[in-house]
């Protein structure tokens, strides 16, 4: 039954899509003819500073992974010159040049790369590296993509930036479409109660106001800690078990099993009266798609709809 009811939504899914790819691809195709990019121009990024442009920028330094998975979505990649150590999708970032990590960047490399804009997430404001970047006059730019609507607008200002504002616009289009979509075949859905972890030590979760939380809730799962007034709240192993979810969510390394095992464990150990465990019922997926708001996003929500249906089979 649950076979059917999987093709079923597939066969829906992919009628609505190329419906949807047929209309974008014959607007866009028009208005690509007269799009021309403002040579000056303002925008406000997301700590509310008024960022001025005299012209596109061309030699783009990205310290965030979804930023640099987001400006290689839209067709801006030609103009990123540097990345961070974490920097590593799609393959081809690979060849940018690397700037050093967070809290250790490397300032000698990214002066020498001469970019007229550095692009970070607004976590980064509270590290040295923002005010040492401001003392350098650097023009920066500051993206906060805590939840899909987030992710929306991050991808729309990052095509203002850069001149890409139409393919920016069908990328987040598809998110938008993708994820009414999702709404629509959980709407008469029963949703399964679980635990999703951030970390394990310390241990953590995510409440209802972050995109992690919707990957959930749109994958067929209640997010247990979705009422929590902290984003990312500690937690205690005592709480989760007078909770008991049916399911544990963990991203992780699935390339690297002698990490993930391990967490394994130590969840097991500590929640063996739990229905999860109990049931074995623990769904890895790559904390690299889990972990980033940018583009990939609703990849997450396709993994964790297909693991769940295979435990319903």
């Amino acid at each position: 039954m649950q076979l059917k009811i999987k093709n079923y939504e597939l066969r829906i899914f992919r009628i609505d899509l190329l419906l949807f790819l047929i209309l974008v691809f014959t607007i866009h195709s028009c208005s690509n003819q007269f799009q021309i990019p403002n040579s000056k121009f303002q925008i406000k990024d997301d700590v509310g500073v008024e960022v001025s442009f005299d012209s596109l920028p061309k030699r783009i330094i990205s310290l965030a992974p979804n930023v640099t998975e987001a400006l290689f979505a839209i067709g801006a990649d030609s103009l990123i010159v540097g990345v961070t150590d974490f920097c590593d999708y799609p393959s081809e970032v690979k060849s940018k040049v690397k700037t050093g990590s967070y809290l250790s960047p490397d300032y000698e490399v990214m002066t020498s790369l001469n970019p007229d804009l550095i692009i970070m997430n607004v976590e980064s404001t509270s590290q040295p590296t923002y005010q040492a970047l401001k003392n350098l006059k650097t023009k920066i730019f500051v993206s906060n993509a805590k939840n899909i609507d987030g992710i929306i607008k991050m991808l729309n200002d990052l095509g203002r930036i850069t001149g890409k504002e139409n393919k920016a616009k069908d990328v987040s289009e598809m998110i938008i479409f993708k994820r009414q979509n999702y709404l629509t075949l959980n709407k008469n859905a029963e949703k399964k109660n679980s635990f999703i972890v951030i970390s394990v030590n310390p241990l953590m979760t995510a409440n209802s106001n972050t995109f992690i939380h919707e990957i959930a809730d749109l994958s067929g799962f209640v997010n247990i800690y979705k009422d929590q007034n902290i984003d990312y709240p500690l937690i205690s192993y005592e709480d989760i078990t007078s909770k008991n979810p049916s399911f544990i969510i963990l991203p992780t390394d699935t390339n690297k099993a002698k990490n993930y095992t391990r967490y394994i464990n130590e969840l097991s150990g500590k929640l063996s009266t739990v229905d999860a465990i109990r049931e074995k019922r623990i769904i890895l997926i790559d904390e690299n798609i889990m972990f980033r708001p940018g583009p990939r996003v609703l990849e997450g929500v396709r993994l964790l709809r297909d693991k769940l249906n295979k435990y319903l089979r």
